[in-house]
């Protein structure tokens, strides 16, 4: 499943590639405490072996000098350097007691098969005139040596450093334990895998932080187009101090916004403009359609002409109105005349015109309390009556409409149920849309043009309130004005 936020994806991007490069920095560092570590101790080996190699001993020395290397050990406990001496004959002459299996003496390697003839020639006599102690004082001199050889031998249990060196009379072999520089390597892990997570939750935040600093642009056009109405549709976005991958990005995004304002006004304009040219013919095709009415011979086909045409004169200019309060309203210039409008009466007077427009309905009221609101009186009885209208002309011809009034902290909340079909549920996204009109309004017994509840919700967000939806199933349907309460 892919992740949605991009931060979120940028955070664990920059854990993963860090975490592929930290894990190979200490594939990297390991070998090299490995290597620097062995090459530390070929340089103690060869140290040691340089003061043992350069004399002939006695065979109990080798035994001394084991016992004095026994006092260095290995985290396990087993000796850290081990001694194996054998003359030119490949006759064991000293082997340390801990000397270990797996360092069988057919692996060791033999410096002797690799140095020059040269080094088997005696070194040159010291004369008198050399200077110094007469011969019969001075130490003896320093025998040649071949060498020294370094290998790695070992298993999964143990591993050796063996070096092998050698002189004129012995081969002499010094074998140091590994695990010496395996605690390096572990403690190194260790300290690794206490400071990898710390590192990955700083890399992770660092990802994040970097993630909100890159969208900082893309947060500045969604709050500009959240923070858009029908008053604020001249909102851009500035491109000063933005940088040149996003400069582009917010042109064309307030060159989309200018053509929306356009194209907007426009519609708003026509819409105004349109309705409120139509008036003054309206009223003179009414005034005409009137008087033909009143000249008609009463009961002629004349007279019942004039009204049928007077009535979609009348209907045309009830459009006309929602359309223009609708035009108001995108406009933000509907007109309100504030006042304190107590809910109560306007909910009885509906109840009234509702009886006396559908009497096969049963219209019931429910005011527990008297609530004032502060509001245009005119605006939200056009919105209750137009909620009610919806209920009579969608609902149960001989079911019950409810209207109800309650507070809720401080808002108020007007209910209208009535009882018939649902709403199907494809529908209901599109109810609040203007000419929206579903399958079952479209008969001609629903006296209806789709801009009842557009309207109602527009007076009710002109008002700080909304109109909402709240229930529709075989039962009832129910919808929801709800305004805020006029201040104490």
């Amino acid at each position: 499943m892919k992740l949605r936020s991009f931060r979120l994806r940028l955070g664990l991007l920059s854990v993963g590639l860090s975490g592929m490069v930290l894990f190979g920095f200490t594939l990297y560092a390991t070998s090299v405490i490995q290597r620097v570590g062995i090459n530390r101790i070929d340089r103690e080996l060869r140290a040691l072996a340089d003061a043992q190699i350069r004399r002939e001993h006695p065979r109990d020395h080798w035994s001394q000098l084991d016992r004095s290397l026994r006092a260095q050990l290995v985290p396990s406990g087993e000796p850290a350097l081990l001694v194996l001496v054998t003359d030119r004959d490949g006759d064991l002459v000293f082997q340390s007691p801990a000397w270990p299996e797996s360092l069988s003496t057919d692996r060791l390697p033999l410096p002797l098969d690799q140095a020059p003839e040269a080094w088997l020639e005696a070194p040159p006599p010291i004369r008198r005139g050399d200077g110094g102690p007469p011969p019969d004082r001075r130490p003896p001199p320093d025998m040649f040596v071949r060498g020294p050889v370094y290998e790695t031998i070992g298993d999964r249990t143990s591993r050796w450093r063996l070096m092998t060196i050698a002189n004129e009379i012995v081969t002499f072999t010094l074998a140091m334990n590994l695990d010496v520089v395996q605690v390096e390597i572990d403690q190194f892990w260790s300290r690794m895998l206490l400071a990898a997570p710390l590192c990955l939750l700083l890399l992770a935040v660092g990802g994040w932080v970097i993630g909100q600093t890159a969208l900082r642009p893309i947060n500045r056009m969604a709050s500009t187009a959240e923070a858009m109405t029908a008053q604020r549709l001249d909102a851009r976005i500035s491109t000063s101090g933005s940088d040149m991958e996003f400069a582009r990005l917010i042109q064309v995004f307030n060159q989309m916004l200018e053509r929306l304002e356009a194209g907007f006004r426009q519609a708003t304009r026509f819409s105004a403009d349109a309705a409120h040219e139509l008036k003054t013919p309206l009223a003179i095709l009414q005034a005409q359609m009137e008087r033909s009415l009143q000249q008609a011979e009463h009961g002629s086909q004349e007279q019942r002409t004039c009204a049928e045409q007077l009535e979609e004169v009348q209907r045309i200019k009830v459009i006309l109105h929602k359309l223009l309060l609708l035009s108001q309203a995108d406009a933000g210039v509907l007109p309100i005349t504030p006042e304190p409008v107590h809910l109560a009466d306007l909910l009885r007077d509906a109840a009234e015109d509702a009886s006396l427009i559908a009497p096969n309905r049963s219209v019931s009221l429910s005011l527990p309390e008297e609530i004032v609101v502060h509001g245009d009186r005119a605006l939200i009885a056009q919105a209750i009556e137009n909620l009610l209208t919806n209920a009579i002309n969608y609902g149960d011809p001989e079911g019950t409409i409810t209207l109800a009034l309650t507070a809720h902290a401080d808002r108020a909340l007007i209910s209208v149920v009535n009882t018939g079909p649902p709403i199907p549920p494809a529908e209901r996204a599109h109810i609040f849309d203007r000419f929206h009109r579903g399958d079952s309004s479209r008969s001609r017994r629903v006296d209806g043009f789709g801009l009842g509840l557009s309207l109602a919700r527009e007076i009710a967000r002109a008002h700080g309130g909304t109109l909402n939806l709240t229930r529709s199933d075989e039962e009832s349907t129910q919808f929801t004005l709800i305004l805020p309460r006029h201040p104490a």
